[in-house]
């Protein structure tokens, strides 16, 4: 109990530092290719960061789920990770919000092959932007509740169709390359 209340702790501590980071002209950059704009998918992992960087050069697919999470007031972070569900990859449905930005956070397991990680990551874009295109979406209840109303499943993980076609698509315009 305490050992779970310490990482509840840790993470906050983090998405609070993440904030206040951001809160500067980053976040108020003159739209996504402003001044000064940073990426609004983004990750402090080489390898996933390399992954982002190649899948977007070559998969229309991902480059378009790239751009579209650009028109929103999301930035998500794709970081390595474990999920819990037994799950390759996930996004965690704690949001941190604030005004005009909305943070959000993949997880992913990257013991994958590089267009397997590409094609994963592309599937939780998918649920990001899922979430990113409901303006009302800023807690992680109200994601959840989000969730139970448009996936549920017989389990706690979620999952929608288009994610699935977004992983898939992905994955066959690379492996076509």
């Amino acid at each position: 109990m305490a050992r779970s209340w310490r990482r509840r702790m840790r993470r906050g501590v983090m998405w609070a530092i993440v904030v206040l980071l951001l809160s500067g002209s980053t976040l108020r950059s003159e739209g996504p290719s402003g001044p000064g704009a940073m990426p609004r998918v983004r990750s402090s992992d080489a390898t996933i960061t390399s992954a982002i960087a190649v899948a977007e050069s070559r998969s229309e697919t991902f480059r378009s789920l790239v751009r579209a999470i650009e028109g929103t007031d999301g930035i998500v972070y794709v970081e390595r990770g474990r999920c819990g569900h037994h799950v390759p990859a996930c996004l965690t449905l704690s949001i941190v919000s604030g005004p005009g930005y909305r943070l959000l956070r993949i997880l992913v397991d990257n013991r994958f092959s590089f267009v397997s990680l590409m094609a994963t990551i592309a599937h939780e874009l998918r649920h990001a932007l899922e979430v990113l295109s409901e303006p009302g979406v800023r807690t992680l209840t109200a994601a959840y509740m989000f969730y139970m109303r448009e996936a549920p499943t017989a389990n706690e993980a979620f999952e929608t169709a288009a994610a699935i076609r977004a992983g898939a698509a992905v994955a066959s315009e690379l492996s076509r390359r």
